[in-house]
């Protein structure tokens, strides 16, 4: 288990835009020059004229002129070439082609972090591209996956109220084999999954990062080690409209950076608090750092635009928390990042001891009112930050009271990005995963379900098209129909129907006949004497090794 020294975070409560754009910013090249390091104090903006080759390379470099100014590499307190984004983010539309592997034409990791630079260097203005409403950007489904299915005659059904319905979103997988733009529906649903936190937490750290050009561009600079600067008065001078900050401030200890900020936005009549934290540790240089971000967001339900959603919380105001710990050790990236809702304002116990979101601080109504109540996800990523080649894996949980996780295990084949492979299923609660999928629920919402675990995953081959730009994951390349039922077949003998298509319309396609039976074509070990996680493994696939642990081992 990988440990962090620890540490004491004095505030840890913190708070989207529709697209990935935040309007015009001067485009920073990835290819990050080393510069000597030098007081944080010089006053100095840093300058780049290496090439932009679509990577974060961080090699060093020499500075040309012997006799231009010395600069401040601001990469030595703040993580460059640090956020959550899905490998599969393409922010083509952002910008002109970069990559020029057959993978996407420019990852949306690599474009994240430039807009990061551009506001850790003073390049871009807080205004030109701060949007609150990324805190409240909500996860979703893609639509391909857990689409709503409508059945009649169900075998599991003992009741005839139940005998036809439909099943709720979200909770039959990877049922089509495409989106609706043509991506693998594996591919779809991981964008999906980390559109809202890849929004949190590029928005957390440019908020920070421009702390850090306001503390040296205006002249005052960072302090030397043991003091503090407070920035409130600068960060106030940015003029965000509906927000104001009532406290900002960077401290330097024993070689540890604090950067902490609390801004009250304004909706209608009320204010809510959007609280961030963020303990770096650099290793020398930038291209070796560990650290820990922290955010707190206050919303509530029937106020637009801030709504957090979910049934289980019995009141409105609800506090989205997330934490991101990080570790990078030259090109490699390490992460893992966790979010969850949490019922009420003014929490207790939002973080653990390592200060990530608590997965075991769970709601009750009675013992534990302020504990999360829904949507606890974790995102671990090991990955190569030229490439973007690794392992990830995504494991969410609905309502606090679900029995099982969700899991998604994604892996390449090469560091192109060209072809890999996914797998989706179940878990354990998610206060013991191990991020590795333990099998598959057929029938998890309907009629006469039953929770037990069988010996199934949902996997997809995804590979990528230049000519569509999009990975493609079609029937013959995945193994992931089912019947909704406990044994996921249908023996034919019965009336069953089920929307295989989802078209809304029962029987409008050969195979929606209650006379023929309707095996599943689901991935199963081919060894029995591996489980599911066990052969999942075998195929190549690994869970990522992330920074603390994973649930199982806290």
């Amino acid at each position: 288990m990988k440990s962090y020294i620890p540490v004491i975070m004095a505030s840890l409560m913190v708070g989207c835009s529709s697209s990935d754009s935040d309007e015009n910013v001067q485009q920073t090249t990835s290819t990050e020059q080393e510069s000597p390091q030098q007081s944080p104090n010089d006053n100095s903006s840093s300058g780049d004229n290496s090439q932009d080759n679509g990577s974060n390379n961080d090699s060093s470099g020499e500075q040309g002129d012997s006799q231009g100014p010395v600069t401040v590499d601001r990469g030595l307190f703040f993580p460059k070439s640090m956020v959550v984004a899905s490998p599969f983010g393409d922010s083509s539309d952002e910008q002109e082609r970069i990559y020029m592997s057959r993978g996407p034409a420019s990852p949306t990791y690599f474009w994240a972090t430039r807009r990061i630079d551009a506001l850790l260097d003073g390049e871009t203005p807080l205004l030109d591209v701060f949007r609150v409403r990324s805190f409240y950007r909500n996860s979703t489904n893609a639509d391909c996956f857990g689409p709503q299915v409508s059945y009649q005659g169900h075998p599991g059904s003992a009741d005839p109220a139940t005998d036809s319905g439909t099943l709720p979103s979200g909770d039959l997988g990877l049922w089509l084999a495409s989106d609706s733009d043509g991506n693998a529906c594996a591919v779809a649903q991981t964008n999906a999954l980390l559109d809202g936190t890849k929004e949190r937490s590029r928005m957390a750290l440019m908020t920070l990062a421009s702390m850090v050009s306001a503390a040296i561009d205006d002249g005052s600079g960072l302090p030397e080690d043991g003091a503090s600067i407070d920035l409130t008065t600068q960060m106030n001078s940015k003029g965000l409209a509906s927000v104001n900050f009532s406290a900002a401030s960077i401290s330097l200890s024993a070689g540890i950076w604090q950067y902490s900020v609390t801004l009250e936005y304004t909706v209608g009549s009320s204010t809510y608090d959007i609280d961030l934290s963020m303990t770096h540790t650099p290793g020398g240089d930038r291209t070796n750092y560990t650290g820990l971000l922290n955010y707190s967001v206050e919303g509530e339900v029937g106020v637009s635009g801030i709504e957090l959603p979910g049934g289980n919380c019995s009141q409105n105001q609800r506090t989205l928390v997330g934490s991101l710990a990080y570790e990078r050790t030259e090109q490699q990236m390490s992460l893992q990042a966790r979010t969850a809702t949490l019922c009420g304002h003014t929490v207790s116990g939002a973080f653990n001891s390592d200060q990530q979101v608590d997965v075991k601080n769970k709601y009750h109504s009675i013992d534990n009112p302020d504990g999360w109540s829904e949507n606890f996800a974790i995102f671990g990523a090991n990955f190569d930050l030229t490439s973007l080649a690794g392992d990830y894996a995504y494991v969410w949980q609905a309502g606090v009271n679900d029995s099982h996780s969700r899991i998604l295990n994604i892996g390449f084949n090469d560091a192109s990005l060209e072809n890999g492979e996914a797998h989706f299923g179940y878990g354990t609660d998610i206060d013991e995963t191990n991020g590795l999928i333990q099998g598959f629920i057929c029938n998890w919402a309907g009629p006469g379900n039953d929770h037990t675990l069988q010996a199934y995953t949902q996997r997809q081959f995804f590979e990528y098209d230049t000519s569509t730009s999009t990975y493609l994951g079609t029937e013959h390349r995945a193994n992931i129909e089912y019947a909704p039922t406990n044994s996921c077949n249908y023996d034919g003998t019965g009336s069953f129907v089920f929307d295989i298509d989802v078209s809304g319309v029962l029987g409008d396609i050969s195979q929606e006949d209650a006379t023929i039976p309707f095996s599943n074509d689901l991935w199963a070990p081919t060894d029995p004497t591996l489980t599911v996680a066990e052969s999942i493994l075998a195929r190549g696939l690994e869970v990522p090794d992330i920074p603390f642990t994973w649930p199982v081992d806290e």
